[in-house]
């Protein structure tokens, strides 16, 4: 994975969601980054990210966080990844061709059909989990505990 944004994306949505079940409607920033164990600056970036993608409603002030826009099972890990990813899984090689070598004058178009495909098929794998999957699998911790 060329980035850490998709699963950090997917823990911030599993814990707003995970929150939700716990009776909080909405999980505050710094919360999330405490699960995450990241900064509540990176969080609130993808936040809104996650927001602009209609993937989650956001309140500031007290009482605020975030909160899912629909349901988790609603949610194709598709959806996450595209709005915090930015390009494809795989890069073509940025380097400066050979123009006297063939071979290096090709070699983005030879692979165009590869890093499509693989693209393709990642969203299609992505698009068939929804992010239900994942919070079901997470235990639930009883409140007397």
């Amino acid at each position: 994975m060329k980035s850490s944004r998709f699963a950090v994306a997917t823990h911030i949505l599993v814990s707003v969601e995970y929150a939700t079940r716990c009776g909080e409607v909405f999980q505050p920033s710094t919360a999330i980054a405490a699960s995450v164990n990241t900064n509540p600056v990176f969080v609130r970036e993808l936040l809104r990210k996650l927001s602009k993608a209609k993937l989650v409603l956001t309140k500031e002030g007290k009482g605020g966080g975030a909160q899912l826009a629909r349901p988790a099972s609603a949610i194709g890990l598709d959806e996450i990844y595209r709005a915090v990813e930015e390009g494809p899984l795989l890069k073509h090689n940025t380097r400066s061709k050979d123009p006297c070598c063939p071979v290096s004058c090709s070699m983005n178009m030879v692979l165009d059909p590869v890093v499509s495909e693989v693209e393709d098929a990642m969203l299609a794998i992505l698009k068939e989990r929804k992010l239900s999957e994942l919070v079901n699998q997470i235990g639930y911790k009883s409140k007397s505990a």
